[in-house]
């Protein structure tokens, strides 16, 4: 495969990404990019950032932040992890799920729970 189709790849799965943590059957309300490590479609995620928190939002009333570094999904690690397993476990989420997330946020671990919407 070309390094322009891998790239094509790479940006189709950070848009699909942070549409599926914004949208979809359970909405938490946040947006997130990731850096990946390699650049094919199942790059291995090196640290997924919140980019942005929609107001009056499950994950606003959860006290999530934009530049908050998530590390765990309901007990899921991230960090490491491909973006196609994060995105399955993303699009799982419905409407009234408990979601628990592990994030940094300067420097810090805080554990946030938050019910989709």
């Amino acid at each position: 495969m070309s390094d322009f189709w891998k790239k094509c790849l790479l940006i189709l799965t950070l848009f699909v990404i942070s549409i599926s943590a914004s949208a979809g059957q359970g909405r938490l309300g946040l947006t997130v990019a990731f850096t990946a490590q390699r650049t094919t479609f199942d790059a291995r995620m090196d640290r997924l950032v919140i980019n942005g928190v929609e107001k009056d939002s499950p994950a606003m009333r959860a006290g999530l932040m934009s530049g908050d570094i998530i590390e765990s999904l309901n007990g899921m690690t991230v960090t490491g992890q491909s973006g196609r397993k994060l995105f399955k476990a993303m699009a799982a989420i419905r409407t009234g799920d408990s979601v628990r997330m592990t994030v940094l946020r300067g420097g810090k671990r805080l554990s946030v729970s938050m019910v989709a919407g």
